[in-house]
């Protein structure tokens, strides 16, 4: 029998509204175009249709730095690439900075981290000891630096490597049921951190030989003279995204098996896009679509009605604070991105009218983009115009306005929205250490 100070805890706890898991998925450079919600004609995803059946397809999501290293930092931080000194690939986070594990755990969640983290520096694979460097993450089994699918090795909390021959995402697969089996009951947060569809485009032999080149739909913005080997990379691409999708289903087929479909927050997303051949170019970095654009699904059953489109102009540096408050956290005061959680949960408040984001920092091609509606500015170190799009009347981006005077005043709009952004942010333009330009294929 229950005493009178323990029957009015269990009856306080049973008031408290549920607080959800949060599985956070990130498929490296897997763009927003190759989705079931983007009606890609190409992909074979029958898990992520369903995810996207679901749940809600954010169809307006940006990277906030285009490359790997910047754009995780803005996941874990909600801060732009500048503001927390990673302006591109291969750097420490600084050891100040306040992440989305750190104040899940704080409220009691446990927290955890499986695949790439890229993080801590230039050490491949690279081991990353417990500790303040792991940023909050109490369960890790990680690398700092990988891409090896098939002969890889990973980290628990001591410096030994744990093999694995298998393809990469496969084990990571189970070392993720096994977190949400042994904390079903949560609450939970979980980052899984899938190396594919980056390169090295090698898909697994299952999906190796699933699409032929030939077959491709390409988007309009692939030169004929680059088709042949656009059809060649999408064809390993493509293969790889499929066989990621077969482990989206071994997912969402334990939180089925474990009845944590209700209050579980799923998230699928990327830390940046892939040209694939689109304007003649490959990999990321650059400020098209292809390449800042990426995925951004979430189900939560219990709050959201799925089958929806959204959109909600949003970037990854929002994707903290609006998981944070989702789950009754506040965001820490360092944070830059927006709470869009009362946005998504409720339809009402504010709707963001423009986004921001940065690239090539630290290099000769540095750049900067605001996006206001369908209106796209791109500037260079020197905030000079560059390219000027509008992506609902010129969504593969073929007509450059920034040099026309028929545009020059929708130009100059953008421009001073975009310096608002950066006072607003404290982006010194240039970034004020020139170097070598540094980017991981």
């Amino acid at each position: 029998m229950l005493n009178r100070r323990e029957f009015l805890g269990a009856a306080t706890q049973a008031a408290l509204p549920r607080r959800p898991n949060i599985l956070y998925i990130v498929a490296d450079q897997w763009r927003a175009q190759t989705t079931p919600g983007a009606k890609d004609p190409n992909l074979i995803a029958p898990n992520l249709e369903r995810l996207t059946r679901e749940g809600i397809h954010f169809s307006r999501c940006y990277a906030s730095n285009p490359v790997c290293t910047p754009s995780r930092a803005a996941m874990q931080t909600g801060k732009f690439s500048h503001a927390c000194n990673m302006p591109h690939n291969d750097l420490l986070l600084p050891l100040t900075e306040r992440t989305i594990a750190s104040e899940l755990g704080k409220a009691g969640y446990k927290t955890g981290y499986i695949g790439k983290w890229h993080l801590d520096g230039e050490e491949r694979p690279g081991f990353v000891p417990p500790g303040p460097r792991r940023r909050g993450y109490q369960y890790w089994a990680a690398f700092n630096r990988g891409h090896f699918y098939y002969k890889s090795t990973y980290y628990r909390d001591t410096p030994e490597p744990i093999p694995h021959d298998g393809f990469e995402p496969d084990y990571q697969t189970g070392l993720a049921m096994d977190f949400i089996e042994a904390n079903k009951a949560g609450p939970w947060y979980l980052f899984l951190s899938w190396g594919p569809p980056h390169t090295p485009r090698t898909p697994p032999e299952r999906t190796k030989d699933l699409y032929a080149p030939k077959s491709f739909a390409l988007r309009e913005n692939v030169p004929f003279a680059y088709q042949e080997k656009a059809r060649a990379g999408h064809a390993g691409y493509y293969g790889l995204c499929t066989a990621i999708d077969q482990n989206i289903g071994l997912l969402l087929k334990k939180l089925d098996a474990l009845g944590l479909v209700e209050d579980t927050i799923v998230v699928f997303t990327s830390d940046h896009g892939d040209m694939l051949g689109s304007q003649g170019l490959e990999y990321k970095g650059v400020p098209f679509e292809e390449s800042c654009g990426i995925p951004f699904i979430m189900r939560y059953p219990r709050k959201l009605k799925g089958g929806e489109e959204r959109e909600i102009l949003m970037s990854n540096v929002d994707h903290m604070p609006t998981l944070l408050s989702m789950c009754g956290v506040a965001p820490p005061d360092t944070v830059q991105g927006r709470d869009l959680s009362e946005l998504i949960l409720t339809g009402k408040g504010d709707e963001p009218q423009s986004i921001y984001a940065e690239g090539k920092l630290n290099s000769v091609n540095e750049w900067r983009m605001v996006v206001r509606g369908y209106d796209k500015l791109v500037v260079n170190a020197k905030l000079k115009p560059t390219h000027l799009y509008n992506i609902a009347q010129d969504p593969f981006e073929q007509q450059n306005m920034a040099l026309s005077p028929k545009y020059f005043r929708q130009r100059d709009e953008l421009l001073a929205l975009l310096n608002k952004w950066r006072f607003k942010t404290g982006d010194r333009v240039p970034y004020p250490v020139a170097k070598t330009e540094k980017e991981d294929q």
